[in-house]
This record gives C-alpha cells, sequence and structure tokens, in this order.
C-alpha cells in the first residue's frame, strides 16, 4: 500500500492503508496517531476491477449499502450510489480473527473514498468497536466535576441544550455533542468522544468516567425520576446503534447494555431548557455520593 493513515479512537488503535492518499478532514484531525503504539486492526482500501456477484437477496438494504451473509456465516456489506440507481460501487468484509476490515472498490467509485470521513464511513465502525466491547449511543456527553454526564434521547430533544447549560453554569466541558461511545474497563464505565459530534462540531479525543445516563423529555416543569433496569435498558437501546440483521452483534449489545444500566443509574429528566434542568440533576448527582 502506497498510503497509511494511523487514528487512534476510542482507545483502539487502527491504520487505514490505501493507494491513494486521503484527504484529512476536520473531525478526524483530533484522532490522527503518531504514538507508534501498537495497532489493533487494518483496514484496507482496494481498487478492483470487478465485485463479487449475489444470487440470493440481501438480509439488509437501506439507502447507503445493502448486507448479504454467506454460507460461512460472514456478512457482507455493498455500498450502492442512491444517486445513481443503486449502482453498486464497493463491497466490505470485516475479517475479526484476522483484525482486518477489507474494502474493495471500482475504478468508478474512487470518489467515496477521497477523504478521511467518507473512507471511515465504510468500514462498518460499529461492528469493530462492538467486537471490542465497545458501543455507541446517540448522546451528548460532558465531562463534569461529578464525572461524566450523557444526555440521549430522540433527536430534538434538547440533548445539546442540556449539554450546553452544564458547560454554562457548572464549567462542564463538552466531550461529544452526538456520538459517544462507552466502554467498561477495570475502573468502571468510560465515554470517549469521536470523530462524530452532529452540529456540536466537538472533536475531542479524550474520555472520562461515567455518571450517569440521562434519557431527556421535554416538559414545563423540571423533574427527574431513576429509572428501573427494564425501563433504562429498552430508553438506552432505542438510542444504541445496532445493527438489528446481526443475532451476534445484537446479542452482544444486549449484554453490554444490561452490564450499563446496572453498574450506572439512568434517569430520566422532564425539563425546561434552563437552569433549573441543572440543578435538579446536579442535587441528585451530589446526594448520589
Amino acid at each position: 500500500m502506497d498510503y497509511i493513515l494511523e487514528c487512534m479512537i476510542a482507545g483502539i488503535k487502527v491504520d487505514m492503508e490505501s493507494q491513494m492518499s486521503f484527504a484529512v478532514t476536520e473531525n478526524f484531525i483530533p484522532f490522527l496517531d503518531k504514538s507508534q503504539s501498537m495497532r489493533n486492526y487494518i483496514v484496507r482500501f482496494c481498487e478492483t476491477e470487478e465485485l463479487p456477484k449475489f444470487t440470493e437477496a440481501p438480509i439488509e438494504y437501506n439507502q447507503d449499502f445493502s448486507v448479504y451473509r454467506e454460507q460461512n456465516g460472514d456478512y457482507i456489506r455493498c455500498y450502492h450510489d442512491h444517486k445513481n440507481n443503486d449502482r453498486q460501487y464497493a463491497v466490505t468484509r470485516f475479517e475479526p480473527e484476522q483484525k482486518l476490515v477489507q474494502v474493495d472498490y471500482l475504478p468508478e467509485g474512487a470518489q467515496f473514498f477521497s477523504e478521511v470521513s467518507n473512507s471511515f464511513f465504510h468500514i462498518g465502525w460499529e461492528t469493530l468497536l462492538l467486537h471490542e466491547k465497545r458501543m455507541i449511543l446517540h448522546a451528548a456527553c460532558v465531562d463534569t466535576p461529578h464525572g461524566g454526564i450523557l444526555f440521549s434521547g430522540s433527536s430534538g430533544v434538547g440533548k445539546s441544550t442540556q449539554a450546553d447549560l452544564w458547560c454554562r453554569f457548572m464549567n462542564a466541558r463538552l466531550l461529544n455533542g452526538d456520538r459517544t461511545v462507552l466502554h467498561a474497563e477495570q475502573k468502571g464505565w468510560m465515554a470517549y468522544g469521536s470523530p462524530y459530534a452532529g452540529s456540536s462540531r466537538c472533536y475531542v479525543n479524550d474520555s472520562c468516567p461515567v455518571k450517569a445516563v440521562v434519557m431527556l423529555k421535554q416538559t414545563k416543569q423540571c423533574t427527574l425520576r431513576r429509572l428501573g433496569m427494564a425501563e433504562a435498558f429498552h430508553k438506552v437501546y432505542a438510542q444504541a446503534t445496532v445493527n438489528s440483521w446481526n443475532t451476534e452483534y445484537v446479542t452482544t449489545l444486549c449484554d453490554l447494555i444490561i452490564a450499563l444500566v446496572t453498574d450506572i443509574p439512568v434517569y430520566e429528566l422532564s425539563c425546561t431548557p434552563d437552569r433549573d434542568a441543572v440543578e435538579i440533576l446536579q442535587k441528585e448527582l451530589m446526594e448520589g455520593k
């Protein structure tokens, strides 16, 4: 390979190898790694003249890719251009035992691999993370004196607003505004920043211990309640990145979520977008000590 780009994300070292150079996008700059640390995975991008043909119907089909399962049980992603009659341009295979992700693409698909962000999109990052016992949660994460607080919930519910309030009134630090990576380590659950931060554009290559997960609900009055395990599980699962077509993936993810809601308190915060929401949560966290 002519070009190698080294990245460290959520404690995982990935070497991206290609026959052509990548333009490094803003969101990946903090995650470039020159520490000479041992790599965990190789992601190899190779131009090819022909992609494999599949006779069976895909088990998953969406705007960006279709998924096929081979006889040996491996899943293969075929990426197609929805702006060009769904013409296939790339195929991705994840080989966990070899610590390898192989992405083969047609010459006419090279435009989709011109920069780090669009190249990284094709590797199935959530699958690699889950193989390393890490999960992606649709949540804004702030690092506070109490520990990391993850604000989660459906789009538009106010995750960024609540995170901003903690930064404004409690001198918290925004770690990620949209896709936080969670991992259970010896010292407890840790939250990691990622190159995907939504409108916050907050790309931080750092981590903090998780204190609480807060599921948001907009109301005219602030109330807070701790969720039981069953309700907490369902609400966290709804905001996790899930490959529902992959039964092994779903099983592993469910195990991680059960461990998370067992170890970490999960709350429902019915709130207004003001300091009252900060104070009611801070009071609970202080009393929880």
